[in-house]
């Protein structure tokens, strides 16, 4: 729709431009007196198509009175006629973009979203503070509280259901960095999930998954489905409510850690080979506290590719050969381990848990 209204207009401004040229030309000939060059034919065509109207120059003769006429008529049609055709672009555009029919085409590296909980302002701010208005939101109706996040926020839209491959293929999934697929809480919302992550991995094989489920035993089938990451929200909330009742204080202990701005999840590390006892004296040097390590971060396509370079130009080819067979047969997980054993050694492809001072 878009290319066709500004290929429209382009043709209109083309044909407009010569319209006024023609005249200019006619009225130079027609009386060469009074408009000496084609520029002055010009400045008088561009005035009177435009009804400005300066009076500066002003046609004598009938003959050019006559082209007046189709100038003034000619001109005010066409102002007219364009001022239409960009105000129903920019009204189109935007009941398209409320419909979830917006023209993604060019958007990659973003971030879709399946499904609608009304978010926290900060958590939103997490979200922009990353990816700016790259994110999708993909959605079956569009909500009075939707389009208000998606106007303060400058968000974009897909209708549809979030498991449907037409929805997440507008949605351009195929050159998107990460999905979240919210549990909509609804019956089957599980399962649906599950087949939301099988539907993502046959349209992408590299796009990291973060899904949130409340069944544990689905779990299993999203790791066998290759999702990156489950959020299980039931599970924390059981688990925040028994501390609470063990450990009084403890859910403010955890959502103040959360909402900390210190608390970070490093790739890029000195530590990788060394034990943790030393990593840990090396990072209190920086003022920063090492909590622990999560093993295998890097997973899935990414880590292929970086082994297949190993194997190409490194020494320890049969070491990545043996590790690539694995990520084959899917059995690289990611593991958290909280403030391990000193003697433990940081492996590779780990990353870091610090907190800031």
């Amino acid at each position: 729709m878009k290319k066709i209204e500004f290929s429209l207009a382009a043709v209109y401004i083309f044909f407009y431009t010569i319209f006024l040229m023609v005249a200019s030309e006619i009225m130079t000939l027609i009386e060469p007196h009074n408009y000496r060059t084609f520029f002055d034919g010009l400045w008088w065509s561009v005035v009177t198509a435009t009804t400005v109207g300066y009076g500066d120059m002003v046609p004598h003769t009938e003959a050019g009175r006559m082209v007046a006429i189709v100038i003034i008529v000619g001109g005010v049609i066409a102002v007219a006629a364009f001022t239409a055709l960009m105000t129903s672009q920019l009204v189109t555009t935007k009941i398209f973009a409320k419909k979830g029919y917006e023209n993604l085409e060019g958007l990659e590296h973003h971030l879709v979203i399946c499904g609608f909980k009304t978010p926290r302002k900060e958590v939103l701010e997490g979200f922009k503070e990353k990816y700016g208005e790259r994110i999708v939101i993909i959605y079956p109706e569009l909500s009075p509280e939707l389009e208000k996040v998606l106007e303060e926020n400058g968000l974009k839209f897909v209708q549809g259901e979030y498991n449907d491959e037409l929805a997440l293929r507008e949605a351009r999934i195929e050159k998107a960095d990460k999905v979240m697929i919210l549990n909509m809480h609804d019956e089957y919302a599980d399962a649906k999930v599950l087949e939301t992550v099988i539907v993502i991995r046959s349209l992408n094989s590299g796009v990291y998954i973060i899904a949130e489920i409340n069944d544990a035993k689905f779990e299993n089938y999203l790791i066998k489905s290759r999702c990156d990451e489950i959020i299980m929200s039931e599970e924390y909330n059981r688990f925040l409510l028994s501390k609470s009742i063990s450990e009084p204080g403890m859910s403010k202990v955890i959502r103040n850690l959360l909402r900390t701005q210190n608390f970070h999840i490093i790739t890029k590390h000195p530590f990788e080979g060394k034990r943790y006892a030393e990593a840990f004296e090396e990072s209190i040097k920086k003022n920063q506290i090492l909590l622990g390590v999560v093993k295998n971060y890097i997973t899935g396509t990414q880590l292929k590719h970086i082994v297949l370079n190993k194997i190409r130009y490194g020494n320890e080819s049969e070491k990545y050969k043996e590790l690539l067979g694995k990520i084959k047969r899917n059995e690289i997980e990611m593991e958290v381990l909280i403030n391990p054993e000193d003697d433990f050694i940081i492996p590779e492809f780990s990353a870091i848990i610090i907190m800031e001072r």
